[in-house]
């Protein structure tokens, strides 16, 4: 495929993008009122969840947690972290991460703390989703939230604000 093929197919998918977020009516939920804020034991990083939503079972390993709106249970929010995977593959007892230290992230977002990162919405055919990525040192943050497709319109905006509340510990000041 030539060049101006991949122009063409990608600047029409970011205007179906941008036409479907453009759409997006407000979500029903209030974040003054209606959000709670989950804290995480081991990693201390947090993020909000509308208080109506329920807890999905915590992992074993504590690395974080994930919320289903009581409506509509195939909506989910989740938060959690990990030790990032070295470039040569080595990483312990930790599950592989989803973005492997060699592979840059695209910082196009900056949560409220001023912590820049990367956010990435995926529509597809049945499920659309947003994930946000930061990264400090050795770790790896992450906020998901999902949707069927149908219904990532209603959720857009409550998704980008909970990931722009995502709060992950200050780094440790180095000697």
């Amino acid at each position: 495929m030539s060049v101006t093929h991949y122009i063409r197919r990608y600047a029409v998918t970011g205007l179906v993008v941008a036409a479907m977020l453009s759409g997006c009516r407000p979500s029903e939920f209030q974040p003054a009122t209606n959000l709670e804020t989950y804290r995480n034991p081991r990693y201390k990083f947090e993020f909000p969840y509308p208080k109506a939503w329920v807890a999905a079972e915590p992992p074993t390993n504590q690395d974080g947690q994930a919320f289903n709106d009581p409506k509509n249970p195939e909506v989910e929010i989740r938060g959690w972290a990990g030790y990032r995977v070295s470039s040569s593959g080595k990483h312990g007892k930790h599950k592989r991460s989803k973005k492997d230290e060699s592979e840059a992230l695209k910082q196009n977002f900056t949560t409220q703390q001023g912590v820049a990162g990367e956010l990435e919405v995926n529509l597809g055919p049945q499920t659309s989703s947003m994930t946000l990525t930061l990264v400090q040192g050795k770790l790896e943050y992450n906020c998901y939230a999902q949707s069927p497709s149908e219904k990532f319109a209603d959720y857009y905006r409550l998704f980008y604000n909970i990931a722009g509340q995502y709060k992950i510990p200050p780094a440790p000041e180095r000697p």
